[in-house]
């Protein structure tokens, strides 16, 4: 059994003002791959300063706040969680301090990883774990690029490290984490926040409900980013609910409208009906299309 190293409490734990939920992938860096292990954190976090459209990169996204600071205290948390809100209850019982725990049965933390935080005075934490007031806080997604950095755990890293803990660098990602509230689906979700039920099955692994099925009061999810809308021509007549034409599929899917047309010639893309001279795609088609590639995808 891999035994984790006894460390004094962090020096910033007084400081501290994250609490953070991170995942474990069975491949390393793929985020969509199966998650195998669930960590929580506190953490002494500064933000640095906001990513602008120019400086997107792997894990940073136009709207995204980098953050820095270390790693206060850490646990391993059963993978199924015991209520939505567990990893922020008041009465953690924490086996690390300052470092990421270590275990026979858990897989490492590696990064990239991804997650969520909760940004704000801890002593707003309750028992059994709830979301504190909005007005205390901010929640948002977290995607950590770095553990460690500058000095490591060698060299002088082994002076500092066990005093303030390990460092971490990461992008919070706001309105990326959605809370459920009274008649939001998978259906109405999707469409509130402008994506598909794949894609926030593919985010959300653990969600079984069917599309039209009320999620549980209270619980959460990850969301996409959000595409810009292309600019509408809002001189054509509406379009009929439940269908998309090829210049908002285009831009539903993330891809030029040439594209569409290519896909349609080649009978490739999502199923389409022509209503007269009209090109119209259903949003079930869609959504079937969307699921397969998903599945061909994984393999």
């Amino acid at each position: 059994m891999t035994s984790t190293p006894t460390l004094p409490p962090s020096a910033l734990q007084p400081y501290a003002n994250a609490r953070i939920l991170l995942f474990s992938n069975a491949i390393p860096g793929v985020l969509d791959s199966e998650r195998t292990g669930r960590f929580v954190f506190e953490g002494f976090l500064k933000r640095l300063r906001g990513i602008s459209s120019k400086e997107n990169a792997p894990g940073l996204d136009t709207g995204d706040f980098t953050y820095e600071g270390y790693l206060t205290r850490g646990t391993v948390l059963p993978l199924t969680p015991s209520q939505p809100w567990d990893w922020l209850a008041a009465d953690i019982s924490w086996s690390t301090s300052g470092i990421r725990p270590v275990s026979a049965t858990t897989p490492a933390l590696l990064t990239p990883c991804f997650g969520s935080v909760w940004l704000g005075p801890l002593s707003e934490l309750r028992t059994p774990g709830l979301l504190p007031s909005p007005t205390r806080g901010q929640l948002g997604a977290f995607s950590v690029t770095e553990f460690g950095g500058l000095y490591g755990a060698g060299g002088i890293g082994s002076l500092t490290q066990p005093l303030l803990g390990e460092r971490v660098q990461a992008a919070l990602k706001p309105n990326r984490v959605a809370v459920v509230g009274s008649g939001d689906s998978l259906n109405v979700l999707a469409e509130r926040h402008g994506t598909t039920v794949t894609t926030l099955r593919s985010l959300n692994p653990t969600i079984t409900a069917r599309p039209s099925d009320q999620l549980p009061l209270g619980s959460w999810l990850f969301l996409p980013k959000r595409r810009a809308a292309a600019n509408a021509d809002t001189s054509t007549t509406a379009l009929p609910a439940g269908f998309y034409t090829p210049e908002t599929l285009a831009t539903y899917l993330g891809v030029s409208l040439s594209t569409i047309y290519s896909w349609n010639s080649s009978g490739y893309g999502p199923p389409f009906v022509k209503l007269g001279n009209l090109v119209r795609y259903t949003y079930e088609e869609v959504e079937l299309w969307l699921a397969r590639q998903l599945e061909l995808s994984r393999g």
